[in-house]
């Protein structure tokens, strides 16, 4: 039985605009609650599709207060950096929707990385529930990169999965660029995963994924899903085009 459950749209369009809505009302279900909705988003340029509809079409729908926003990671870069996650964030989201400056709890890129880890960590321990010593979230939303990376967890740092740490430093392979992300134990103990997924330079490695391939082992967003909620792919086509047909197109 296969452990996700996958959605896919014509366009990432349509898929950012379903997570859209279901982040809205996962927001608005806690209303109720004594305790904040944690989100940890990632950066990159899938999310910015994202982004763009939560300011655009939801400003006024969501109740922002309710929401704590954290990072999944960063790049070692200030915020105003053209690379930086944060940057990207503020200039298509928080500079447009009424969230609390309180409520948004940066990585900051700009600082030594292996201090920043430590700040990090101990800032979720603080600020997040716990379970079994692990912080716990609301709602993380993941990427994939084309190597199969999630997060700053990169193939090479297959070891972060299972971490005594709640935050590292890695480097990126290529470019050399270091940065900070969470690991394994944090990503799988959140209550709900979504991987927004798109392109078709995805759809090989995500067929592997999806299907349980003995070769998706290496790649470390095979191994993060929620052990006790859910996990869900948002999907496009293009990314989807080598999954079984039987899946929908929603």
């Amino acid at each position: 039985m296969n452990p996700y459950d996958i959605l896919v749209f014509n366009t990432p369009e349509e898929a950012a605009k379903a997570i859209a809505q279901l982040i809205s009302n996962r927001i608005t279900e806690k209303q109720n609650s004594l305790s904040p909705f944690n989100l940890a988003i990632s950066g990159g340029k899938t999310p910015q599709t994202l982004f763009n509809i939560l300011a655009n079409d939801f400003a006024e729908k969501i109740p922002w207060h309710q929401l704590r926003l954290f990072w999944v990671d960063e790049r070692c870069v200030p915020p105003t950096h053209p690379e930086s996650n944060f940057g990207m964030t503020n200039e298509t989201l928080l500079k447009k929707v009424p969230l609390p400056k309180k409520n948004v709890f940066r990585m900051k890129g700009e600082t030594v990385p292996e201090e920043e880890a430590i700040r990090y960590q101990s800032l979720l321990t603080k600020e997040l529930p716990s379970k079994n010593g692990i912080p716990v979230f609301d709602l993380i939303l993941l990427g994939m990169g084309n190597d199969g990376h999630t997060a700053s967890i990169f193939p090479k740092d297959i070891n972060l999965i299972d971490s005594h740490l709640s935050v590292a430093v890695t480097q990126h392979p290529d470019t050399g660029q270091k940065r900070i992300t969470l690991t394994g134990p944090v990503l799988k103990q959140a209550d709900e995963i979504i991987f927004f997924v798109t392109g078709a330079s995805k759809a090989t490695i995500l067929k592997e994924i999806i299907l349980n391939e003995p070769s998706a082992k290496k790649y470390p967003a095979f191994h993060i899903y929620s052990a006790e909620g859910k996990t869900s792919f948002y999907l496009d086509k293009e990314a989807a085009a080598l999954l079984p047909k039987e899946l929908p197109l929603l």
